[in-house]
């Protein structure tokens, strides 16, 4: 089965046997190496032993053995020696010297008697590239195809999945520190209270590549009544808060489109820095409310599908790319009229990412990777079981987790124009 760039499979044997090609036109001038990353649930390693490449070529448990010459390597994975407390496992590649992977006729990634992923080079400039992920699902394992640039090479590549590499790190800080103090000063006048968490938001936005991208971004919450305590403890406005940081990034005029649903659904006022503070005790306070009610007018159940058909219909015309931030904290049941709605977007240029805020039963939510009837993959879930526990780093990284790669596919598509993904 040949698979196209963010499609995925299920990996049904233990053992995998993966060869990665990379033939060079002449006059390529540079090394090419392949490597693997054993990463936990946070994308990162745990340490040295996590990174396989030609200096380090087995795993202590020999759950990755790696082979590497002139024209290919070769990855032997035991899926069952995997340490539980790993998830996923990148394949990548890196060109050292003056060409960038454009010197290579073409990269292959096959998994022997399973799939493979042709990936081709020309007018690409990166010089690194994470070709695809074995990643857990569902007590399985799957792949996913991707073939997602790094303009900088092997340190961006490191430093994203949490290898010490000190000297070329130190290489990239100029542009890291820059893109900080350009958000920070867009907040100081305005938020100063959020000025802490734009180092964050821009590690993460020059990991995902995002630093340069523009988007729209709308905010969708979930005012049933289960979500009570997450509005109580505060947890509601802090996420916002976050997804505002990105906003300011993203878009030029630093606003965001707000949604709340229950059982009906209404717009808000679109957030921005002047209107951020105690935005969600504002919305709360702006009506009478019933005795089930979080918002005024909205009742008590979970309805989803109505909104986000509002939104779709909000935002099928946009030039530029569209994220959108739905939490909930599940109950999900309407999957036949999500799945629709999610079908819809896809053809449009509109991202979901559902995040699962201290609930349960996410339902279709929990399974969007065995969706595979739509013209794009345009979603990503992740839960968060106690706001409190998750740092603003890790946060971030969830939330910026697949954008990245989907607006690249937008544009490869043609859903939306390639000048606005720079």
């Amino acid at each position: 089965m040949e698979l196209q760039s963010g499609r995925n499979i299920a990996l049904n044997q233990s053992v995998l046997t993966i060869n990665v090609k990379y033939p060079q036109s002449s006059g390529f001038k540079g090394e090419v190496d392949a490597s693997a990353f054993l990463l936990n649930a946070q994308n990162k390693v745990r340490g040295d032993a996590d990174f396989i490449f030609f200096n380090q070529p087995i795993t202590p448990n020999r759950s990755v053995i790696f082979e590497p010459s002139a024209s290919g390597s070769l990855f032997t994975i035991d899926l069952g020696k995997i340490d539980s407390e790993l998830s996923k496992i990148a394949i990548t590649l890196v060109v050292d010297g003056a060409d960038s992977v454009s010197g290579l006729q073409h990269i292959q990634l096959s998994i022997a008697g399973i799939a493979s992923f042709t990936l081709t080079t020309a007018g690409l400039s990166e010089k690194a590239l994470i070709l695809g992920e074995i990643y857990r699902h569902n007590g399985g394992w799957k792949f996913r195809a991707l073939g997602q640039g790094f303009n900088g090479g092997l340190a961006p590549l490191a430093i994203h999945f949490g290898v010490d590499v000190s000297a070329p790190a130190k290489a990239e800080a100029p542009k890291t520190i820059t893109a900080t103090v350009s958000l920070e000063k867009r907040l100081e006048d305005k938020a100063p209270r959020l000025v802490s968490l734009a180092k964050n938001a821009t590690v993460s936005l020059t990991k995902h590549r995002l630093e340069h991208v523009k988007a729209r971004v709308a905010f969708v919450l979930d005012a049933s009544g289960s979500m009570k305590n997450q509005f109580k403890w505060g947890n509601v406005q802090a996420v916002l808060d976050r997804i505002a940081v990105l906003a300011v990034q993203f878009d030029d005029d630093g606003s965001m489109d707000m949604w709340g649903f229950a059982e009906r659904h209404r717009k808000y006022p679109d957030v921005t820095l002047d209107n951020l503070d105690d935005y969600i005790k504002s919305i709360q306070q702006s009506g009478r409310r019933g005795g089930f009610e979080i918002l005024p007018s909205l009742g008590g159940t979970n309805n989803e599908p109505p909104v986000m058909e509002e939104i779709i219909d909000t935002f099928k015309s946009s030039t530029l790319p569209v994220f959108v931030v739905m939490i909930t904290d599940g109950g999900i049941s309407k999957t036949k009229a999500i799945k629709d709605a999610i079908r819809r977007s896809a053809h449009y240029p509109i991202f979901w990412k559902f995040v699962g805020l201290g609930g349960d039963n996410y339902g279709i939510l929990e399974n969007l990777d065995n969706f595979s009837d739509r013209r794009i993959d345009n979603t990503h879930f992740f839960a968060i079981d106690d706001f409190a526990k998750m740092s603003d780093e890790q946060l971030y990284d969830a939330l910026l987790e697949e954008f990245g790669e989907w607006t690249e596919q937008i544009k490869k598509q043609g859903v939306l124009s390639s000048s606005f993904l720079a």
